[in-house]
């Protein structure tokens, strides 16, 4: 008898077969023997619960029907169970042979008693269950027999316009679809309900298709329309998009006594332009927070530094004058002196950092230098704002030192003479001492020493909390915003249980400050936030991505998009690390950039110091580097033709060979490649500018230079140059108004591997000598015959030092009057090869030329 039923209903009734006390067949997978020909099978079988397994059934119990070929019952050799052994859960192992054909068995269960009839009720097994058909084929059975339903027609699909992609499409496809599928429907009034209801579904329909749209335009360079995705893109070429900058300049102080900026309980030290902060035109600006020591250190003696004039003879400062004798309001005895020199030498006693003063910034490094007069009338009006200079003092440690204490010997006042680099040297005279009306006026023109580098941006501290968590207040009262909101954590799909991609943290305020960096797209740029997660003492790195960061890097990125907001993100614990669960970030950071802080010369004059001991302040030179984000328009046309400009993946030998030659300190450069036994390595030949040492920082710098620009798989040696030293002898007739000796030290000068006195180089100076470049004993000729004082080359002889390298063995002897024209004579060297002649009588190994002269005044 054949049964239809309800499968849904037959495998709640299997579910149920456990409280009744009963057990039914569930499934059996078949495994064949191993055996070319297999002589039995396993039939594992599972039941719906643990009934009737437990003693284990005997073989008896169960019974195999069916097939066509290879019967089972009771002929010899009938299919049947063999033995049954136990298997995990509720299922048994069943053991049957032989093989049977590709045909059905139905396998089922009888009475234990061998006397039993073949019809009486199974044991413990519920009767719609208890037959289980199989085939001796690996495979899984179950009960579920029922047959497909074949020939059913596919459901009418409705007719979609794909073309419908706005407002009037789409109501016109649903207007048409209403009067194909309502007997009678036509449009009638707006107010009528279907009519919304039509209206209401396009609209919607516009704004997903708009949506749409502008998410697909997001997937080219060229259609996209955020910066966000203008940054992505560009960065696949290795561009970064400049996003503006914030203005910076130095700020002059004069205070009283000694003050640390910020003071003790003030958290930022800010002016401004205007007379309050809070003002909507005013800009403002913070102390630079670029490193570990913020604060800053003032001197009140350091306020307004004199030039010591040597009773007035000495009124002005040239143009290009590198020093300067400095004194104060008052003559300066022999300790106030040698106090003022360690003020600029950092060994001044208020200088040392005491305990907890780490964040202390206590060097005097530059100096300001402004005409405070007008030299014409002696007076502060028409003094000109142009007629000033910062000066960077020599290094501590230098040659030369930075400072020292002098006494005039005349009056025995006492001076300090500070040196500055030569980079900045004067670019116009300064006048300290001038007559008018037959008076003299001093102090025309000023030096300060307290100096201060500030930034454009209010400060703003935000702290992100976690979803749920309460939330602090906001204070936009003070000087220092701070505010509370929280965080977004982004899921890899709604409703997901999988963790999540990172966590999104949108800033309240905008624009945010990004730091100054290079334009061009090769330097990656840098915001001015700082971030702070609880539970990590250090802060945590700003990167342009995370897809190179680790499972456990502390990084984020900054995402600015078209409108000027700003966004942190931060990893997912595969790419960067994750946030602990619920911990709290805090970011510091500035608001406002570009060019809304490009001020005049001193308009920032504002300041509030809760200390009370600055009590001037003004910026000195008009601010000119806040810039403005770049334009998406420039993006999209620079960045296709960025990788034109640099190249940042070294792919042929010349690559590298260029790229070394980039570094100040390289005058040549040359690479080839060589089998290291186990790799490809790229060895890089170096040879030094004005020598022939290579020095062992730049042998790093080089290496870290050309690693960032290697390709995977090569290994990189850099290495000086093979130099070949020569042994040159000439061979001259001088002139007979010439003394021998005088065109000697000429001779010696010309072919020198230095510097002539007038401005040239000599003839084997290292830089003008590469690798691979020849010898021709026609340059030796022509450059002897160009000294002043030689009638003629008699005879030129050149020749390898090291008699074991090469050609050393090999000496060219060559008579000029003999060499044909044609003939050119040369000492080859090879392509990673250098000709060296140093001509140091200490050093002979370094090559050396000799002059044998004839004639002359004797």
């Amino acid at each position: 008898m054949t049964r239809l039923g309800n499968e849904e209903r037959l495998e709640d009734r299997a579910r149920d077969l456990d409280g009744k006390g009963l057990n039914a067949f569930r499934l059996a997978y078949v495994t064949l023997d191993a055996a070319p020909k297999p002589a039995f099978a396993w039939l594992d079988v599972e039941f719906w619960n643990a009934n009737a397994l437990a003693p284990l059934p005997p073989r008896e119990a169960f019974k195999i029907q069916g097939a066509t070929r290879q019967r089972s019952g009771n002929p010899a050799r009938a299919v049947a169970v063999l033995q049954v052994l136990p298997g995990a859960g509720n299922t048994l192992r069943l053991q049957i042979a032989p093989v049977g054909d590709y045909s059905t068995y139905l396998l089922s269960t009888t009475s234990v008693g061998l006397g039993a009839p073949d019809n009486a009720l199974p044991l413990a097994m519920d009767p719609l269950l208890n037959a289980l058909p199989f085939k001796f084929r690996p495979g899984c059975f179950n009960l579920n027999c029922t047959p497909m339903e074949k020939g059913r027609p596919a459901p009418t699909e409705p007719e979609i316009d794909y073309l419908a992609r706005d407002y009037d499409s789409f109501r016109h496809v649903l207007i048409a679809a209403m009067m194909r599928r309502v007997p009678g429907w036509s449009p009638s009034s707006e107010a009528d309900l279907d009519q919304v209801l039509i209206d209401l579904v396009a609209a919607d329909a516009d704004e997903q298709a708009d949506y749409h749209d502008r998410v697909m335009n997001e997937r080219a360079l060229a259609t996209a329309r955020k910066r966000v995705s203008l940054a992505r893109h560009a960065r696949l070429l290795d561009y970064h998009i400049h996003q503006g900058n914030q203005a910076s300049t130095w700020l002059a102080l004069e205070v009283a006594g000694m003050v640390d900026l910020p003071a003790t309980g003030q958290d930022e030290f800010g002016v401004w332009s205007g007379r309050a902060w809070q003002d909507d035109d005013a800009v403002i600006f913070a102390m630079a927070r670029d490193g570990g020591s913020w604060r800053q250190r003032c001197f009140a003696p350091l306020n307004r530094l004199r030039l010591y004039t040597w009773g007035k003879t000495v009124t002005a400062l040239a143009t290009g004058s590198t020093e300067a004798d400095l004194t104060a309001a008052t003559p300066l005895t022999q300790t106030e002196a040698e106090a003022l020199r360690d003020f600029f030498l950092g060994t001044h006693a208020s200088q040392v950092p005491g305990p907890g003063a780490a964040d202390v910034n206590t060097a005097v490094d530059q100096l300001l230098i402004q005409e405070a007069l007008n030299p014409e009338t002696g007076t502060a009006n028409g003094r000109r704002i142009a007629q000033r200079q910062l000066l960077k003092l020599l290094p501590l440690h230098g040659p030369i030192a930075r400072a020292e204490a002098l006494q005039d010997p005349f009056t025995g006042e006492w001076l300090v003479r500070v040196r500055w680099r030569a980079e900045d040297a004067l670019r116009q005279n300064f006048c300290f001492v001038c007559d008018c009306a037959g008076q003299p006026v001093e102090d025309v023109s000023l030096f300060h020493a307290n100096l201060l580098r500030v930034t454009q941006g209010r400060p703003r501290i935000t702290t992100f909390r976690a979803p749920g968590q309460p939330l602090g207040g906001a204070d936009e009262r003070s000087f220092v915003a701070s505010d509370s909101v929280s965080y977004e954590i982004v899921l890899r799909q709604a409703g997901s249980a999988s963790p999540p991609r990172g966590v999104l943290c949108p800033l309240p305020a905008s624009p945010l400050a990004y730091r100054a960096s290079a334009p061009g797209g090769e330097t990656p740029t840098r915001t001015t936030a700082q971030v702070m997660v609880q539970g990590f003492a250090e802060p945590w790195q700003e990167q342009s991505d995370l897809i190179e960061s680790q499972r456990d890097d502390q990084h984020f990125i900054v995402e600015t998009d078209e409108l000027g907001g700003s966004s942190l993100r931060f990893g997912d614990g595969s790419n960067g690390a994750a946030l602990p669960m619920g911990a709290f970030v805090q970011c510091r950071y500035r608001v406002g950039q570009g060019s809304q802080g490009n001020v005049g010369a001193d308009s920032l004059v504002g300041f509030v110091d809760a200390s009370g001991a600055v009590q001037r302040v003004w910026n000195p030179f008009d601010v000119t580097n806040g810039r403005d984000p770049e334009p998406a328009a420039e993006i999209v046309r620079r960045v296709p033709e960025a990788y034109r400009q640099h190249q940042l993946r070294a792919v042929t030998l010349d690559d590298y060979a260029r790229r070394a030659e980039e570094l100040p300190g390289v005058a040549h450069a040359r690479a080839r490649y060589a089998w290291t036994g186990s790799w490809r390595c790229v060895q890089v030949a170096i040879d030094p500018a004005g020598g022939i040492v290579l020095a062992e920082p730049l042998r790093r710098a080089l290496a870290d230079h050309l690693d960032a620009v290697r390709l995977i798989g090569e290994d990189l040696e850099v290495g000086a140059a093979r130099y070949v030293p020569l042994d040159i002898k000439l061979s001259l007739c001088a002139q007979p108004a010439y003394w021998p000796e005088d065109l000697r030290a000429a001779l010696e000068e010309e072919f020198s591997d230095g510097w002539m006195r007038d401005g040239r180089h000599g003839f084997f100076h290292p830089d003008r000598w590469t690798f691979g470049q020849p010898l021709y004993a026609s340059q030796l000729i022509g450059r002897a015959l160009s000294v002043t004082g030689v009638g003629r080359v008699l005879r030129a002889s050149m020749r390898r030092w090291n008699p074991g390298s090469g050609g050393g063995l090999t000496e060219i002897d060559i008579d000029p009057l003999a060499l044909p024209e044609s003939r050119l004579e040369k000492i080859p060297v090879g392509p990673f090869e250098i000709i060296v002649v140093a001509n140091d009588p200490d050093h002979l190994e370094t090559g050396r030329i000799r002059f044998e002269i004839t004639g002359g005044r004797r």
